[in-house]
């Protein structure tokens, strides 16, 4: 009996220690310097997709070194929403390039942070809740509120501004986030957003399914089953058979669920297996059951319920705890139609919420839209909320904000005389180089929107240079570029 009852008790301990083993550290648990900013690794506590269960997920900041050094002050934090990856190597506790999104941005002047997800990092051996939108806002808020804390605890100063960021699945996640803002969730610690920049996101998910049912054809075809899969995982009616020929669920273990896969390669799997091209997209036909695709069944209207559930235009909110939106979205985009920007407009407008604005990059797919977003993005983050920044005392305060939105530009100058005479002698001189550049390139007898186009190109690459000899040759105080 005695060599029971110790035997029960070391069980028991060895049990305890074990499952301590298995608990993920909270907090920060790794800093890694990388291409031209720092990366701070952390775990921290949230709920699982049922809103109850504890569960820990892992979770990036991303800061310039001078923030990093405590030489600097951030103006503010941002929020962001990542965009479809589909292996644990992209997910964002990996992201080390300056060429990558988070890269990209910094320089804004704020600090952004980013949740890996559920799926990814912490929870790689689960599926992630693809396009799931109040599991991922909610994430995605846990998320920033605990890096901010961490940011306090490590003495980096960092102003209140709040941005909010996403494109693609991001852009989804970003308006699930202001959604959640608006209903009051943690409003006590996040109350508001002062801007949020997004595009490229599957606002109408129904709408979106609808057209590619109609057309029986897509141009994205791993997002079928991303989609399909969170769906499955959410019904208790529907099974992979019940929407996926059996030739296709063969192969889910390893294209998703190996997590082995990026998705353009993935994509680049089912057109060799199941025919079709990046040119002539996928026949809907090849992978999904007839069942499925037939729009009076069952497993379609179920499927239906849940894309208008998670979608952002079918329930009656508004993002009113968010001072201003700025959409970006492409009328040439074949992975995310331009359905979705529609019915978020018209939603918005029936809403009666007009701090938003609309930015059409037309001529453009998906991927370039992206990239667009970026310099856009980083361009707008720099802007806002200017005079919070400084390159020196005694340097030169010079702020331009060039108003490009009906093809003209014109400045807001604040300062003393000498500074009013060198901001409109450069106003002056930039107009006329871009007007003669525009000719020379070939652009002066196109349509509104190309010399638009052009000239916000130009004066994108302008105010980079101007930007970056300011700081390393005469540390003037440049603000440039504020886009309407």
């Amino acid at each position: 009996m005695k060599r029971i009852l110790t035997s029960f008790i070391i069980l028991t301990i060895v049990t305890l220690l074990c499952a301590a083993q298995e608990q993920p550290q909270l907090g920060i648990v790794n800093r890694t310097q990388c291409t031209g900013f720092w990366r701070y690794d952390f775990n921290y506590q949230t709920t699982d997709s049922d809103g109850e269960t504890p569960i820990v997920l892992s979770a990036a900041i991303f800061l310039s070194t001078k923030f990093h050094e405590k030489t600097d002050e951030a103006k503010g934090l941002a929020l962001m929403n990542h965009y479809t990856i589909t292996t644990d190597a992209e997910r964002p506790t990996n992201v080390t390039g300056q060429f990558s999104l988070e890269g990209f941005i910094q320089g804004s002047g704020f600090i952004i942070i980013e949740s890996d997800g559920i799926g990814f990092g912490q929870t790689v051996d689960r599926q992630q809740n693809y396009l799931k939108g109040r599991t991922t806002a909610r994430i995605d808020i846990d998320a920033f509120i605990a890096g901010r804390e961490l940011l306090r605890q490590e003495g980096i100063g960092f102003g209140n501004l709040v941005a909010n960021l996403g494109y693609s699945q991001g852009g989804h996640g970003g308006m699930w986030v202001n959604r959640l803002v608006a209903e009051g969730y943690r409003s006590d610690e996040l109350p508001k957003i002062d801007y949020c920049i997004i595009g490229g996101g599957p606002y109408d998910m129904y709408s979106q399914l609808n057209g590619m049912f109609g057309e029986g054809v897509s141009f994205y075809p791993v997002a079928i089953p991303l989609i399909l899969n969170s769906i499955i995982n959410d019904s208790d009616a529907l099974t992979y058979n019940d929407v996926f020929r059996p030739e296709f669920v063969e192969k889910i273990p390893e294209w998703f669920d190996s997590k082995k896969y990026k998705a353009a390669e993935i994509n680049n799997l089912i057109y060799q297996t199941f025919g079709g091209s990046a040119e002539t997209g996928i026949q809907m036909s090849a992978i999904l059951t007839d069942e499925f695709i037939n729009p009076e069944s069952a497993a379609q209207k179920a499927a239906g319920e849940w894309l208008k559930e998670n979608s952002l235009v079918y329930d009656d909110w508004s993002p009113i705890a968010t001072d201003h939106i700025v959409f970006f979205h492409s009328h040439d985009d074949e992975v995310v139609p331009y359905v979705n920007m529609e019915s978020m407009n018209q939603f918005l407008t029936n809403q009666g919420y007009t701090n938003y604005e609309i930015k059409d990059v037309s001529g453009k797919g998906h991927t370039d839209t992206g990239m667009y977003y970026a310099m856009q993005a980083k361009s707008l983050l720099t802007a806002f909320e200017h005079n919070h920044r400084s390159y020196g005392k005694d340097s030169l305060r010079m702020e331009i904000i060039l108003r490009i939105s009906n093809g003209h530009s014109c400045v807001d100058i604040s300062g003393n005389n000498f500074e009013n005479l060198w901001i409109a002698f450069y106003n002056h001189v930039l107009c006329l180089l871009c007007h003669f550049l525009r000719g020379a390139a070939g652009y002066g007898s196109k349509s509104h929107n190309d010399r638009k186009e052009f000239d916000t190109l130009f004066h994108y690459v302008f105010e980079l240079m101007v930007y970056n000899c300011s700081r390393t040759l005469f540390r003037a105080n440049i603000v440039i570029f504020r886009y309407n």
